[in-house]
């Protein structure tokens, strides 16, 4: 299938010719290696993309109020009608949506956390038991609050492994007891630490639970403070109480939520699209026909993300395709050269009996390899270069067995097409004028 003598004597122009070959393989070298780096970093950023749908769960559902600007710029039925996200919005779903796997009410406040003679800023978040369910947070130590101790909206707590750090260096907090503004709470428990979550995934219901408080919802509705029974005068005179004053004034709009969100868990994602709508109306009913909420899928969202990343990841590739055209084109080009200036060369080999078969396989194998040994050079400079990438970023980057393999074929199978036009004109010689060329 191959003709050694002419496979040699490629190789044979190569080696006379190295810097010129070198030359010529840059852009299959540059091209390859572009390939694998720009799949790399996509198939790193697409995996981050699933890392983030499973840690805000592939099938949760987020209900939080919405915001409608100052008071004075609000429809008069919606501050006189609506009774805003509540608790009661939250037993109302668990009765009427089927397919509910777990739910829970969820708000937050920021507070200061004093044990131990140290005191930490972080937030007081009230939710119920199945929130760590429906987040897989797993604990160091210690155990979540009971379905008793919910209901006597008992004072326990459990706290994130920094703050556990922070207040009870070296000692177990298990037991211990930490004071907030109006608040002495019992540790029954420690979050283990994760990684800090980013404003987006904040955005759909995930937070940096590392720095925070966790305390059964009826606790701080009964214990600490319920936005919804409070009117703003009495919230800001508080606020003074507790040393806020550098705060601004919130919003009734704000003050009347009595929760911040809702967190549902679906037990099947194929009726996602149904429980959205009944949930939807459920909730305009509950709310007098006031659309003061707004429905977040996070799955559906990081979903969108992943579509815009594989778009971005395609014109990646394209980019680095086109590189690699364009070193094809340069093997076209030096090829051509070459032949112009071994024409001699040429002439001699058909005159002592070489046909043109021979004349054309010489250069398509001289182009081939060139292709070839850009290839593996371009592969090795590509894992170069993604591991760099991480270092530089720290975004991981995933090296994919078929971009390499396709990047291989595809600049091997570039360097016989770009190959075959040189190797044509080179064949096509007239032996007699060859001789004579000087």
């Amino acid at each position: 299938m191959f003709n050694r003598t002419n496979i040699n004597i490629a190789f044979d122009a190569l080696f006379e010719n190295k810097f010129r070959s070198s030359l010529t393989a840059l852009g299959i070298i540059f091209g390859v290696a572009a390939v694998i780096t720009m799949l790399a970093i996509g198939n790193g950023a697409q995996q981050q993309i699933i890392e983030q749908i499973e840690q805000v769960g592939a099938k949760n559902i987020i209900i939080r109020p919405k915001i409608t600007g100052n008071i004075e710029e609000e429809d008069n039925v919606t501050k006189k009608y609506s009774p805003k996200l509540t608790v009661n919005d939250v037993n109302a779903i668990k009765d009427i949506l089927p397919g509910i796997e777990k739910i829970t009410p969820f708000l937050s406040y920021e507070t200061s956390a004093i044990a131990n003679g140290k005191k930490k800023n972080c937030n007081l978040v009230g939710v119920s038991s199945e929130y760590f369910s429906i987040y897989n947070l797993k604990l160091d130590k210690g155990s979540i609050f009971s379905e008793l101790q919910q209901k006597k909206s008992d004072a326990v707590c459990l706290i994130g492994s920094n703050l556990a750090i922070k207040l009870f260096a070296g000692k177990n907090p298990i037991g211990k007891t930490l004071k907030t503004n109006r608040l002495q709470l019992s540790i029954i428990g420690i979050i283990s630490p994760g990684e800090k979550i980013g404003e987006s995934l904040q955005n759909i219901g995930m937070n940096n639970y590392n720095d925070e408080i966790f305390v059964p919802i009826n606790t701080v509705l009964r214990r600490y403070k319920d936005r919804g029974r409070i009117t703003e005068k009495s919230l800001i005179e508080q606020n003074n109480d507790d040393d806020e004053e550098n705060k601004e004034p919130k919003t009734e709009t704000e003050i009347t939520d009595q929760i911040e969100k809702i967190i549902i868990g679906i037990t099947e994602t194929d009726n996602m699209t149904e429980s959205v709508d009944i949930l939807y109306r459920l909730l305009l009913r509950r709310h007098h026909e006031v659309e003061d909420f707004e429905i977040v899928v996070p799955e559906q969202i990081l979903q969108q993300k992943k579509q815009t990343d594989d778009i971005f990841n395609i014109l990646l590739g394209v980019i680095a395709a086109i590189s690699l055209l364009v070193g094809g084109i340069g093997i076209m080009n030096i090829m051509l050269a070459s032949v112009l200036e071994r024409i001699k060369e040429i002439g001699l080999r058909m005159a002592i009996g070489a046909k043109k078969k021979d004349i054309k396989e010489q250069f398509v194998y001289e182009a081939g390899l060139i292709s070839l040994i850009g290839g593996i050079i371009g592969i090795i400079l590509g894992f170069i270069l993604s591991y760099l990438a991480e270092w530089l970023t720290g975004t991981p980057t995933i090296i994919s067995m078929w971009s390499v393999v396709i990047s291989f074929f595809v600049s091997a199978f570039i360097g016989v097409i770009f190959g075959y036009m040189p190797a044509k004109k080179a064949a096509e010689q007239d032996p007699v004028h060859s001789l004579r060329h000087n």
